[in-house]
């Protein structure tokens, strides 16, 4: 039997719908000899096994939560004991349970910008998301979007700014602001789901969506807004060396930009958004209003798809992750918006149309965090100079 971790939680905006992925995929996973073992990252940072046969959203509502997390069993690991989780007990630490692999449904935070991936490879667990430097470059989406011009695929022009940059040298973002042209999107540079997305139509409204936006991240991203456009998405799953990508799809934005509620509140039979998250029709990316597969020629379905391939390849990516491109159907311009490597409820639903349930794509996932384990494996990593013999 297999003790995989499900990881989700952590210190991060997305923290609740990172919840609603991980009940997604345990109260929907039956796999023989797996052992799935929800692990939870507080928003605290500290690390908790939920033992639940089913996983209830309700554990984890906000209201008497402290008294709730008491009943959590608090684990941690220890530097050089490999594959092990410990427990405190009367005479110090000792090993509760022996891991094998980790799946990750963290969503923002150290769970998805490499952070955490990198503590849990230190103590020879193997996971499902890609390597540590993957997930920082798709988080940080300045970085992302220089690697993607290195690539030589195309990205909506753009610059970055520092919290510094705007206290001390305003007048240079104004002036960058200004050669971009209003209006122009401000967002969080490390965000996600929407959260710290701003729009600004003059230098008034520049220099206040500018402090909101540093208010949840301490660099923001600014760009041209492209009118009249469309937002595609395509997943792909697997590992760099083995993946399949998806069928496309088109949300359907109520907005000029794609919100968090058109994503994650906008769920149920009427479509409107019902205010808080939901483990079943709303609360994840799967119940968004949306055409798919989406209503789009060959040629732009097959580029799209060629980017995507190219991207989760070049990028050495595994595990399942979502990218998000703009289309300008007047200029017939294609753009790489930004990759979503843990996405909410893991981006099943694309594969919906293959018969791919989640049960399915949790075993690829976990197949993947096999694969990463066996190249770990073949790196040599004993080498060891003369120099101090």
């Amino acid at each position: 039997m297999k003790n995989v971790l499900l990881v989700f939680g952590g210190k991060s905006y997305e923290h609740d719908i990172s919840v609603v992925t991980a009940s997604q995929v345990y109260n929907k996973t039956r796999i023989q000899d797996v052992n799935l073992v929800p692990f939870y990252v507080s928003r605290e940072n500290e690390y908790f096994l939920y033992e639940q046969k089913k996983f209830d959203l309700s554990d984890f509502s906000k209201k008497n939560f402290q008294a709730r997390l008491k009943k959590f069993k608090r684990v941690s690991f220890v530097s050089g004991e490999d594959n092990v989780l410990f427990v405190k007990s009367a005479f110090g630490l000792k090993e509760y349970m022996r891991i094998d692999l980790a799946v990750f449904a963290c969503h923002g935070g150290a769970g998805e910008n490499g952070k955490l991936v990198s503590v849990l490879e230190s103590v020879n667990i193997s996971c499902s998301a890609g390597s540590f430097d993957a997930l920082a470059v798709c988080m940080n989406k300045f970085l992302f979007k220089q690697t993607m011009k290195g690539l030589h695929v195309p990205v909506v022009s753009g610059f970055k700014i520092s919290q510094n940059d705007f206290e001390t040298n305003y007048k240079w973002c104004f002036k960058q602001s200004q050669k971009l042209g209003y209006p122009v999107i401000i967002k969080s540079n490390s965000g996600g789901s929407s959260i710290g997305l701003f729009i600004a139509n003059s230098e008034k409204e520049f220099k206040e969506k500018i402090e909101l936006a540093f208010e949840f991240d301490r660099e923001v991203l600014v760009e041209k807004l492209l009118k009249n456009t469309k937002e595609f998405n395509v997943a792909v799953l697997g590992t760099s060396d083995d993946f399949e990508v998806s069928e496309i799809d088109e949300p359907v934005k109520h907005e000029e930009i794609l919100s968090f509620t058109d994503k994650y509140l906008s769920g149920g039979k009427s479509g409107k958004g019902q205010g808080k998250l939901s483990g079943t029709k709303s609360g994840s990316m799967a119940s968004q209003t949306r055409k798919f597969p989406a209503d789009i020629d060959d040629c732009l379905r097959k580029k799209i798809r060629k980017y995507a391939a190219s991207i989760f390849k070049n990028l050495n990516l595994s595990g399942v992750v979502r990218i998000d491109f703009l289309f300008v159907e007047e200029l017939n311009k294609l753009y790489v918006c930004e990759v979503n490597a843990i996405p909410g409820s893991l981006s099943y639903y694309f594969f919906n149309k293959g018969g791919i349930l989640m049960n399915e794509v949790t075993l690829k996932l976990i197949e993947a965090a096999e694969k990463n384990r066996k190249n770990m494996s073949l790196v040599n990593s004993n080498f060891c100079t003369e120099i101090l013999s």
